[in-house]
């Protein structure tokens, strides 16, 4: 059985299932603000001191978490994701021939010290 990532599966990707050209992009944005809501809430923050934080202003801050992201661009949202504390590693490996590559987004798996 062959594994599909997360954005391309359209039980998993609403923007696939509505036929959206950029579909992939939409759902790994939607990650990244998805896991910069939980940091905001786990950090107790409002979104006014959240915003501070960011660089950004509390009604710029409530559209994104609000699912208004489409023009955010993901080098901000994971600015917004270090400002808060998080570490975002970017690799780049070989993919197998005659295959497509693919882009994912997961959680870092913490290891006890």
């Amino acid at each position: 059985m062959t594994k599909i990532p997360a954005a391309k599966d359209p039980s998993r990707n609403v923007w696939l299932q509505l036929g959206f050209p950029d579909a992939e992009a939409h759902y790994l944005k939607a990650e990244l603000v998805l896991r910069l809501d939980r940091a905001i809430k786990a950090l107790r923050l409002t979104q006014r001191e959240a915003a501070r934080r960011l660089g950004a202003t509390q009604p710029e801050l409530s559209k994104i978490l609000g699912g208004k992201f489409s023009e955010v661009s993901f080098e901000r949202l994971m600015r917004f994701l270090a400002a808060l504390g998080h570490s975002i590693e970017i690799k780049i490996g070989g993919s197998k021939p005659n295959r497509p590559g693919e882009v994912v987004i997961r959680d870092a798996r913490r290891t006890a010290a």
